[in-house]
């Protein structure tokens, strides 16, 4: 078997970013177009849809970027959706190996073909099919082109979320790009290059504990105010016009606040849906409702708290109330559409 990439996402390593825009609560003193470099302090395993690494700015001798360093390093979130080292995606196609020297060679050859527009006009007209038949250059194409599109979507949802940036989502830093290794696009047309580009975002880094783990995390008398906290968010967060389809507890922090208080943080919104202009109000809201955003945080939790009562891992079956219990709110049901809220779907 041909040896694996080596990943550059390891803990000391640096990467050079370049900056594609600055969010607007950004604490960063940097500009849009701006080179940065920025040194791995710790890594986030095993490595899902996307490499998550908490990463410090180095300094540089630039006075304008002296503010970012007046006192210790800040530490921040750099997701990075690079198709070579996302696990995750890479499982979904079963047959797919990890990249080697080999697939990157058979991948460059698929672009410099020219064979690269047409998959990409089919994959934007049925970006959710795969086939078993794909070779190995046409998946490292569905990759590529998966991880823009989550990279796209996810820096497009936190400007929706502007509000609750650095109250219960993280603040966006900055769109970047991780740049190439200087060999990768080596004679390619420019015009192609951007499927080898390795998107990013830079953002807040929240310390804190997994939604998912909170029966183990925290006392039973936390329990009511921390799952109370995340339904009410998660309805701040339903209702836009985009649909979480990855809307799960082990997508959450949850950070301890000072006297014993906790903050419950969103984190995740690589894939998300948004309302097609052509789609009416009535599909739209069945859509909502299928999806079911709030129930699956509501009742994992429930579930959680339930085997944490029980007996041996199962779920509890006494007869006092448990300290939380789950009440869906079924805001999609039964609403008279004419009070569905209207949204510009497109910024």
């Amino acid at each position: 078997m041909a040896e694996p990439l080596q990943s550059p996402y390891v803990k000391g390593n640096t990467l050079k970013l370049n900056v594609g825009r600055v969010g607007r609560k950004s604490p960063l003193k940097l500009d849009d177009g701006a080179e940065v470099q920025v040194r791995i302090v710790d890594v986030i395993e095993p490595a899902t849809l996307s490499v998550v690494v908490i990463v410090e700015l180095e300094p540089t001798s630039e006075p304008k970027d002296q503010a970012n360093y007046s006192n210790s390093p800040i530490k921040m979130v750099l997701k990075v959706f690079d198709r070579r080292f996302s696990l995750q995606l890479r499982e979904e196609l079963k047959s797919s190996d990890p990249s080697t020297v080999a697939t990157e060679e058979e991948y460059l050859g698929f672009l410099r073909q020219g064979s690269m527009p047409d998959f990409a006009a089919d994959y934007n007209k049925y970006y959710k099919f795969t086939s078993d038949d794909w070779d190995s250059p046409m998946k490292e194409a569905y990759f590529s082109l998966t991880c823009a599109r989550m990279k796209e979507t996810e820096a497009r949802i936190y400007d929706y979320l502007v509000d609750l940036q650095g109250i219960h989502i993280p603040k966006f830093y900055a769109d970047v790009q991780v740049a190439s290794q200087p060999a990768a696009g080596e004679h390619l047309d420019s015009s192609l290059a951007e499927y080898l580009e390795v998107g990013a975002i830079l953002i807040e880094y929240i310390p804190g504990f997994l939604l998912s783990t909170m029966v183990t995390e925290t006392p039973e008398s936390a329990w009511p105010g921390i799952c109370n906290q995340a339904i009410d968010v998660v309805q701040k967060i339903v209702g836009h016009h985009f649909v979480n389809t990855d809307m799960q507890t082990r997508n959450v922090i949850v950070r301890r606040e000072e006297a014993e208080e906790y903050r419950v943080f969103y984190i995740d919104f690589g894939l998300c849906d948004f309302r097609d202009p052509s789609d009416s109000d009535e599909v739209w809201t069945q859509y909502a409702y299928q999806e079911a955003e709030e129930n699956r945080i509501g009742w994992s939790l429930a579930n959680a708290i339930s085997r944490a009562k029980g007996k041996n891992g199962k779920k509890y079956e006494g007869k006092l109330p448990l300290s939380w219990e789950f009440t869906p709110s079924n805001r999609f049901v039964g609403q008279d559409i004419e009070d569905y809220p209207k949204h510009s779907w497109y910024p």
